[in-house]
């Protein structure tokens, strides 16, 4: 026992292996897991008031986190402190979806008691497309005639690193790295579902570096990625539209799949979703100085960045046709006939390489003018170039004076053919005028009062 610490008969701390002072660690972590199964959760609600069965799942999130100085024997005696973060989660959300699908008789063409459309007169292309739509599962509602459990799921891995250096008084260098990825499936009333996938990355790397006691520079680097993936359910699995002789749309693999139809009536709409797999990127550059004057801290830097945005998706790839009623009197009477009222198909032109750089020059002054007053001002220019394409497939127009004239003008031959032109493969004039003055004020008004002024102009 230890006690009496302010006493003479106090006991030294050693006393009993129990009580020694231990050496903190050199690194410390987390480690955390959350479980959550469907069993206590309630059941979707249900818009028909139908009953349907509550699917089974299970969410699980976990988190790892690990920090210290890297220590390797015979390489690193005393490397760089790190620090390492992980998450991961499986979710998934359950939820009843209702629809308004066409019934027996309706295939049949029975559309009413007084009108039918003969077996002979409906189109084989709406008679293959129909076998998309399910039968319905419940009857006594005219707006909704299915109902279908159905879950969705979101998979998710992150990841963040840190490493800092002091290398000596003068230099200190750091990094990071982190990187964020996510799936996810979406079901459709109709019994397919899509895939979606995310992913990011970003790192940086910077160096600080002390010129004089008063005098600082900064230099650093990075990278960013973002990458999206849509995949239709029907993507290189089968061809839908081909299948039932629908021509005129998109046959690449990657666009296989139904053309959408939408009833006005509010039977439920067949599309799919639309294939692309888009990737921005950017490469950065930073410079900058902090001088600290007394009681001024200026700072002077500037910025160059590539950008890229590439994009490899369709707009319309296997059409949309729109039912009214105007030809039959029923939308879906249309349908059956193979007449829409509205029809439209946008495809082509699927892959976009853009690029573009980026400059930007800032100065900025902070004077602390004295204990009343302050001035902040500063200027920034800012330019961003027209963008570019990878292949030069941009397209302009040559005008003659007075729009007497137009031509189109392509980036792969920049010569405008009418007025002999020659222009840059962005087909635009750039504006370098990107100038950005401020300036603020702040004044205590009176010595020890609450009273401040502040004004501003940018």
């Amino acid at each position: 026992v230890n006690n009496g610490a302010a006493s003479p008969f106090t006991q030294d701390a050693a006393f009993g292996n129990n009580n020694r002072r231990r050496i903190p660690a050199l690194y410390t972590g987390g480690i955390g897991v959350i479980f959550d199964n469907s069993a206590l959760d309630a059941a979707p609600f249900s818009l028909t008031g139908q009953s349907s069965p509550k699917p089974s799942y299970n969410d699980v999130t976990g988190v790892l986190t690990l920090g210290g100085p890297l220590r390797i024997p015979h390489l690193f005696r005393n490397g760089p402190n790190f620090f390492v973060g992980y998450q991961t989660t499986r979710n998934r959300s359950a939820l009843t979806q209702d629809a308004l699908v066409p019934d027996v008789a309706q295939r049949s063409g029975i559309l009413s008691p007084a009108d039918v459309i003969p077996a002979s007169r409906i189109s084989p292309q709406a008679a293959a497309l129909l076998g998309l739509y399910p039968l319905p599962n419940f009857t006594g509602n005219s707006r909704y005639n299915y109902q279908v459990p159905a879950v969705s799921a979101t998979h998710q891995d992150a990841l963040q690193s840190r490493l800092d250096k002091m290398v000596n008084p003068k230099n200190e260098l750091s990094g990071l790295f982190a990187f964020q990825s996510t799936r996810t499936d979406t079901p459709n009333v109709l019994g397919y579902s899509d895939s979606s996938a995310v992913l990011g990355m970003n790192a940086r790397a910077d160096w600080n570096h002390r010129l004089s006691p008063g005098l600082f520079l900064n230099a650093g680097y990075q990278f960013s990625r973002l990458s999206t993936r849509d995949t239709p359910f029907f993507a290189n699995r089968t061809n839908v539209s081909g299948d039932a002789g629908i021509q005129g749309n998109n046959q690449a693999p990657v666009n296989w799949g139904p053309p959408t139809l939408v009833f006005a009536s509010g039977i439920q709409t067949l599309t799919d979703g639309v294939a692309a797999a888009n990737h921005n990127q950017t490469d950065a550059e930073s410079l900058s100085i902090q001088w600290n004057r007394g009681s001024q801290t200026i700072d002077i830097g500037a910025d160059y960045r590539r950008e890229q945005f590439n994009y490899l998706t369709q707009q319309n790839p296997r059409g949309t046709f729109t039912f009214t009623g105007a030809a039959s009197g029923s939308d879906f009477g249309d349908f059956l006939l193979g007449i829409p009222d509205t029809s439209s198909i946008a495809f082509g032109n699927a892959d976009k390489y853009f690029r573009e750089p980026v400059y930007d020059g800032y100065a900025n002054d902070d004077w602390r003018v004295n204990a009343a007053f302050t001035l902040n001002a500063g200027l920034r220019w800012e330019y961003g170039a027209p963008m570019t394409e990878l292949y030069n497939r941009l397209v302009n127009l040559d005008v003659t004076p007075g729009f007497a004239k137009a031509a189109p003008v392509l980036a792969s031959d920049p010569v405008g053919p009418l007025t002999g032109e020659h222009y840059s493969n962005a087909l635009m004039r750039p504006d370098r005028s990107g100038w950005e003055p401020r300036v603020g004020v702040a004044w205590r008004a009176l010595s020890g009062s609450s009273l401040v002024v502040r004004a501003g102009y940018g």
